[in-house]
């Protein structure tokens, strides 16, 4: 490989640098050996040769090296005083590093999280001066001891309601103890003599109604107390609603796409960059560009169907198709069956010729053959045999499970219980008018929601 190498860059043999020879003493079979152990392979050598590496390795420190910190902190026992209290009690705690005279008297740290609510206060004078004329139901000893019972327990309701006995022995509610500290805090609070109000505190406190207070508590206590099943529905209906909203954010965006693509483009910019023969190779590379970029969909031939954001001109001529395709079948049913039967309807002209159809036709009438069920089909049959239920017409597996439930309301079940072939004639008409109402059913239920979306968006009710 080295040589490989000399050869391409033309170095020749003797020029390489050979390392110096020395005599090999006792002690070199001990040092021999531990450098075996971290000797480099020979193919890496023989690339790099007698070239040192070009980074110093240097010796790091190891994990369990003791790093010298320093000396350690000493840790004092400390008193305090806690500005919360009001005894002056005198506690003491550990505190970290030597503690200077100045900082005994510092703040204790967690005096600030002991706040208290600025709660109004008011005397007998104010009261009958301002507050009396309020509700006869209150008196001053009444109100005062309501708004104690506020500032001691920091507005907690739960505990204020538990806590409230006075002597007149009246039965008050949480919600009238509410609403008489509201508005008497508000009135307070609005008849500052100082001139400072606190515009957006008063209208919160005016805002509370006690009635609606009551009926939100009285659609929690229904909330919680329903039953599984209407827990489930509720779930139910939750889902179909949001199904309802992607189904109306789907139907704008394609008709917004579908008006995009029918609206003619407006030209704001000039064109006189497209009349040379490189305007026109510049114009189409782009518009190949922005073509290939977008993902197409495989096309697949599908018979057309009536679309959520067809307008109404396009329903009008599909549900015409739709009645002259049902037309055309019932009439090609109709001939068929007159045919079967005898009819005054010409015989086709393979069956005027066959000498069974002539033997038949004047030996038996229409009757007699409908009797002994004799029938002449135009149509290719399937070789074997095959029961007439089998021949009944089938749909798709979700028109499938609503023509089940459809016939499931009539009383009727999904394959005829005497399976003639007038019974699997008429039960096949019966299924194909059935689907039929099921496709206008939804396109009904599509176009009535979109005539209600448009009026909910103009606002017309």
């Amino acid at each position: 490989m080295a040589s490989d190498i000399l050869d391409v860059f033309n170095i020749k043999e003797e020029a390489r640098v050979q390392p110096k020879k020395r005599a090999r003493s006792e002690n070199d079979f001990g040092s021999q050996s531990k450098k075996k152990k971290h000797a480099m392979s020979r193919e890496l050598y023989n690339l790099i040769g007698s070239n040192l590496p070009p980074v110093a390795v240097e010796k790091g420190f190891k994990f369990k090296d003791k790093i010298n910190s320093g000396k350690a902190s000493p840790w004092v026992w400390a008193p305090f005083k806690n500005e919360a209290r009001s005894d002056d009690l005198e506690l003491h705690h550990w505190v970290k590093g030597p503690v200077a005279p100045s900082d005994e008297q510092r703040s204790y740290n967690f005096a600030k999280y002991n706040t208290s609510l600025d709660i109004p206060s008011f005397s007998k004078e104010e009261y009958d001066e301002k507050l009396k004329d309020m509700s006869e139901d209150w008196d001053f000893e009444e109100t005062k001891f309501l708004f104690d019972l506020a500032r001691d327990y920091d507005l907690r309701w739960a505990v204020i309601y538990d806590r409230y006995e006075f002597y007149n022995n009246k039965q008050r509610s949480l919600e009238d103890l509410k609403e008489r500290l509201y508005s008497v805090s508000a009135k307070l609070l609005n008849s500052n003599p100082d001139g400072t109000r606190d515009v957006a505190l008063i209208k919160g406190l005016e805002s509370f109604d006690k009635k609606q207070e009551l009926e939100r508590k009285q659609y929690l206590d229904r909330l919680i107390h329903r039953a599984p099943t209407e827990i489930a529905e509720e779930e139910s209906l939750v889902i179909e609603a949001r199904k309802f909203e992607l189904a109306a954010k789907k139907m704008l965006m394609e008709r917004a796409q579908l008006l995009q693509l029918l609206d003619s483009p407006q030209s704001s910019a000039s064109i006189e960059q497209y009349t040379t023969s490189s305007g026109l190779t510049q114009l189409y590379n782009s518009l190949m560009t922005v073509d290939k970029s977008k993902k197409r969909k495989p096309e697949v031939p599908v018979p057309p169907q009536l679309g959520p954001n067809a307008i109404p001109h396009t329903q009008q001529i599909q549900q015409a198709q739709q009645q002259h395709l049902m037309r055309q079948r019932q009439g090609k049913k109709s001939s068929l069956s007159q045919k079967l039967y005898g009819g005054k309807q010409e015989i086709s002209q393979q069956q005027a010729q066959s000498e069974v159809w002539q033997l038949l036709q004047s030996k038996l009438t229409a009757e007699e053959m409908e009797v002994y069920g004799l029938r002449f089909h135009d149509e290719k049959l399937q070789p074997g045999v095959y029961i007439r239920s089998q021949k009944l017409s089938s749909f798709k597996p979700a028109v499938q499970a609503k023509v089940a439930e459809v016939l499931n309301e009539l009383q009727i079940s999904m394959k005829p219980t005497l399976p003639t072939a007038n019974v699997c004639s008429k039960f096949d008409q019966l299924l194909q008018s059935i689907a039929t109402l099921i496709d206008l059913k939804k396109q009904t239920d599509k176009l009535s929601g979109e005539v209600a979306l448009i009026k909910s968006q103009k606002g017309i009710e």
